[in-house]
């Protein structure tokens, strides 16, 4: 799937965003600035607006590792950012395998827990420089196996 301008990554974000749930992991795999922040920034914003919650400023976790955004309703998004981290035990000293399941969880490079995760829905960030495109490959596990993009 091609994304050719920030309207068709809103779009995509928006329709990913009416299937999440707390206990859903979204995996966001691409190089720098091929769009797995903008497209975060986009489901966030998708998810509060879905939730009747006033937008609030999505920021990059690449700092903090994490940031955490109220959905309402007993429900968050983790937005988790695993770039710097050099080894799975990191992760877990984050504590993340024990909230993972109070959360929609969006990991942008998740390699590190890839392996560990029962289901999940992966979108792979493809950035073609010479023609300044960007596209997307989607898969899952579990649950996700057979998930699809229906307008």
């Amino acid at each position: 799937m091609e994304l050719n301008s920030l309207d068709s990554t809103r779009k995509l974000a928006e329709i990913i965003s009416k299937n999440l749930k707390n206990n859903d992991f979204l995996l966001l795999k691409g190089t720098l600035g091929s769009g797995k922040t903008t497209f975060s920034k986009f489901l966030v914003r998708a998810l509060q607006k879905k939730n009747k919650i006033k937008p609030e400023e999505v920021l990059s976790p690449t700092f903090n590792i994490v940031q955490y955004y109220d959905l309402g309703k007993n429900s968050k998004v983790a937005h988790y950012d695993f770039y710097r981290l050099k080894q799975k035990s990191d992760i877990n000293y984050l504590g993340f395998f024990d909230t993972a399941k109070n959360f929609i969880n969006i990991i942008e490079w998740p390699e590190l827990i890839i392996d560990s995760l029962p289901e999940y829905l992966q979108i792979s960030f493809i950035y073609n420089v010479d023609k300044d495109i960007r596209s997307v490959k989607i898969n899952g596990k579990g649950k996700w196996f057979n998930f699809s993009i229906n307008e």
